[in-house]
C-alpha cells in the first residue's frame, strides 16, 4: 500500500476539492486527480463521484477514509520508532550488576534513565563478579558493572572507567581491627576466611589467595560462598572475615566494619563495559548518562580520598621478605 496515496486520498476526503488538496499537498490538481484514480484501481472500488460539487465520498470512500487514518497514523508511528531504534532512544538494553559496588549511584541513574528514554526498556540481572564478563561476551548482557581486575582477559570487551575503589577487609564490629583506618594484609594470617566458592566467582577467590601469599601465608578459609550477601552475612555473624571491594560498605550490615588493605597496588576501577562488536545504539547513551550522575560523582570523591589515605599507610611499611 502506497501510503502518498493514503494521504492524497485523505487530503480529498477532508477538502471534499481536487483542487485545494494539490494545494495543501504541493502537487497539480491533474497529479492529485491521477492519483486517487490509481488508488480506486488498486482497491477496486469507486472512492470519489466526481460529477457533483462539491465533491462526495462514497459508501465505500467513507469507509475507506476512516481506515486510511488509520494505516497513515501506524505508518508515521512505525517511522518514528525507527528513527528512535536508529538513535538508541527506543528498544532494550540489558544491564549486569554486581550489587554493592553499584549500591550508590544506580538507583538514581535508573530512574534518570528512564525518565529522560521512556521508549528503552531497561531490564537488570544480578551476576557475580566472576560471571559478569562472561554474560557480556555470550552477549547475555549489553552492557555490565564490573572491575579492571581480571578484565585484560577479555580482549573482545571495552569499558569506561567510572571511580577508583580499593580493596578491604570485612570484619564484626567488635574484631580486633575493627579500629583501624587500614590493615596490612600480614595482619589477618591467624584469621578465619570466607569467601566465594572458585565455582562462582574465582576471581575474588584467586585474589584473596594470592593477597595472602604475597604476605606469606595461606589463608585458612572455613566456608566458602555463593553470594556476596553471604559472605557479609558470616562476618556480620562473627564467624570469619573476608577480602571484598572496598565499595561492599554500601550494602554491609551495621555490625560490619570494611577497612582498606594498606596496598594501593591493588586498587581497581570499576567500570562499566561492553562487547566491541555489539551495535545496540543505547549502549553510548545510557553510558553518557552515567556521567551526569551528582551520586556518582560523590562516590568519585570519597573513593580518591579512600585511594590517598591507602597509599599514605602504604608507603609506611616495607613488604615482608622470605
Amino acid at each position: 500500500m502506497d501510503i502518498q496515496k493514503l494521504k492524497y486520498f485523505i487530503a480529498v476526503g477532508e477538502n471534499l476539492n481536487f483542487s485545494e488538496a494539490a494545494t495543501i499537498m504541493g502537487v497539480s490538481q491533474s497529479a492529485i486527480s491521477q492519483q486517487i484514480s490509481e488508488l480506486e484501481k488498486q482497491v477496486e472500488a469507486q472512492l470519489v463521484i466526481r460529477n457533483k460539487r462539491p465533491l462526495e465520498l462514497t459508501p465505500a470512500g467513507k469507509v475507506y477514509l476512516k481506515e486510511a487514518y488509520t494505516i497513515v497514523a501506524k505508518a508515521e508511528e512505525a517511522a518514528r520508532k525507527a528513527q528512535l531504534a536508529a538513535r538508541g532512544q527506543i528498544g532494550c538494553l540489558k544491564v549486569g550488576f554486581l550489587g554493592g559496588i553499584e549500591e550508590n549511584f544506580l538507583p538514581q541513574g535508573i530512574r534518570e534513565f528512564g525518565q529522560a528514554y521512556p521508549n528503552i526498556e531497561l531490564i537488570l540481572q544480578h551476576y557475580n563478579w566472576g560471571e559478569v564478563n562472561k554474560a557480556l561476551m555470550r552477549e547475555d548482557i549489553d552492557l555490565a558493572f564490573t572491575m579492571t581486575y581480571g578484565f585484560d582477559a577479555f580482549p573482545e570487551l571495552v569499558g569506561k572507567n567510572l571511580f577508583t575503589d580499593v580493596w578491604g577487609v570485612a570484619v564484626h564490629r567488635n574484631h580486633r581491627l575493627a579500629g583501624e583506618d587500614t590493615v596490612d594484609v600480614a595482619q589477618l594470617a591467624h584469621e578465619r576466611f570466607v569467601t566465594f566458592h572458585r565455582n562462582t566467582d574465582y576471581l575474588l577467590h584467586d585474589l584473596t589467595v594470592m593477597l595472602c601469599a604475597e604476605r606469606g601465608f595461606m589463608p585458612n578459609i572455613v566456608s566458602l560462598a555463593w553470594e556476596m550477601a553471604a559472605i557479609l552475612f558470616m562476618v556480620e555473624s562473627g564467624l570469619a572475615i573476608s577480602i571484598v571491594p572496598g565499595t561492599c560498605r554500601e550494602i554491609a550490615g551495621r555490625d560490619v566494619r570494611i577497612i582498606g588493605l594498606n596496598t594501593p597496588s591493588r586498587s581497581f576501577d570499576v567500570m562499566i563495559a561492553w562487547k566491541k562488536t555489539n551495535l545496540n545504539p543505547a549502549i553510548p547513551i545510557f553510558t553518557t548518562q552515567l556521567d551526569t550522575l551528582s551520586a556518582l560523582k560523590a562516590l568519585r570523591l570519597r573513593s580518591e580520598m579512600r585511594h590517598e589515605v591507602a597509599a599514605v599507610h602504604s608507603s609506611q611499611f616495607k613488604p615482608k621478605n622470605n
